[in-house]
């Protein structure tokens, strides 16, 4: 028989195509076996050795039992699924710690993974630190997040700083992030830029997060572009968040595209922002479509947002609805919102409220109302 025979399919009345050198034929149920049984032996020899051992090793981690994934869902079904893994750990298919954790992740409410933390006792195993960080995590308030400070110490545990750090973004207020801040220096921990940058989270000043980088400069903990992301989004004015671009230059720190996004949403004026645009050039940085849109809503007048809409087309951007809107929002005529309109219909966009509000806005002051109202009609 020739190895070199291929099967292209099966019918019911008892044929079987085949591809061979000299092209296809039909061979009869008798002799599908032996071409079948050929063809395998021929394909398993001309395989690569080392796709074998890949294909094998694939084989073996597919027999083992491994943690089911289930799909974001509401919490009755996220509980109840919860339920049927325990019952397959209890099998004894996954009785591993590591597996109660897995449901500790599938559980939102904080009351409910207690019920499970009861479980994983009873099941005869011991809770361990990474156990009760997911239950923290669970946590909505801070007071919750002590109850469970409190576990680990009853299972004569030592919190780390995950916990802590876990433990002040559950602070509401600057000043409890702070006396957390206080008990990791009671442990003997050093706190890392993690801690700090989740303490700066919780300023609600400017002056209060700029002490927090005060802080990281004497534990010499080098911050990093979400660090200095986080301050500028604290910052009060325009002039506030320039200064933190003064500070990473004086730390030889590029920005990249989140710094100038945060720093475009301080922007007050046009001049501001072209002012950025230009900082952005200059570093070399791939602007993207919601940073130039943001420029187009501090333009005054028509023809700064029509420059911003030729920037973006250059930048090879595709302009979306949201472009559209602030852009017809811009005009000053009745034939610049037409165009506007017009540019959305080549795009086969559907006009949304803000689209029909703005529309109605424009029309009211240019006398076209019955106009609006056959695009309402048309779009309902």
């Amino acid at each position: 028989m020739n190895n070199n025979k291929k099967i292209l399919n099966q019918d019911d009345d008892g044929w079987t195509v085949v591809q061979g050198r000299r092209g296809k034929r039909k061979l009869r149920k008798e002799e599908r076996g032996a071409v079948k049984d050929s063809y395998q032996s021929y394909q398993h020899e001309s395989k690569n050795p080392c796709r074998v051992k890949i294909e094998q090793r694939d084989s073996a981690r597919r027999s083992k039992p491994s943690l089911r994934y289930y799909p974001r869902t509401n919490r009755s079904d996220k509980i109840e699924r919860a339920r049927d893994f325990r019952r397959r750990i209890l099998a004894g298919e996954l009785l591993d710690l590591s597996a109660y954790c897995t449901v500790f992740r599938l559980i939102t409410d904080y009351y409910s993974s207690l019920d499970w933390l009861g479980q994983i006792k009873a099941d005869g195993l011991e809770p361990d630190l990474v156990t009760f960080g997911t239950l923290m995590n669970k946590t909505k308030t801070l007071k919750q997040a002590y109850e469970v400070l409190g576990m680990i110490k009853e299972h004569h545990l030592k919190p780390n700083l995950i916990t802590f750090n876990i433990l002040i973004s559950k602070a509401r207020t600057w000043n409890r992030a702070l006396e957390v801040l206080e008990m990791i220096k009671l442990y003997q921990l050093e706190p890392d830029l993690v801690t700090f940058s989740t303490l700066m989270n919780k300023a609600q000043t400017w002056n209060i997060a700029f002490k927090v980088l005060e802080m990281m400069k004497r534990n010499l903990i080098r911050p990093d572009l979400i660090t200095f992301a986080t301050l500028i989004v604290k910052a009060q004015t325009f002039q506030q968040a320039s200064d933190v671009l003064g500070i990473m230059e004086q730390r030889s720190i590029k920005p990249d595209l989140v710094i100038f996004s945060a720093l475009m949403n301080k922007i007050e004026t046009w001049e501001q922002a072209s002012k950025v645009f230009d900082m952005m050039e200059q570093y070399r940085i791939n602007t993207d479509l919601i940073t130039l849109t943001t420029l187009m809503n501090k333009a005054k007048t028509w023809n700064q947002a029509s420059e911003v809409l030729v920037i973006i087309k250059q930048h090879h951007l595709k302009p979306n609805l949201v472009t559209f809107n602030t852009l017809m929002n811009k005009a000053h005529t009745w034939k610049q919102v037409l165009r506007v309109l017009k540019m959305i219909e080549q795009r086969r966009i559907k006009p949304n409220r803000v689209t029909l509000g703005t529309l109605r806005k424009k029309a009211t002051t240019s006398g076209q109302k019955d106009y609006v109202i056959r695009l309402q009609r048309r779009y309902r």
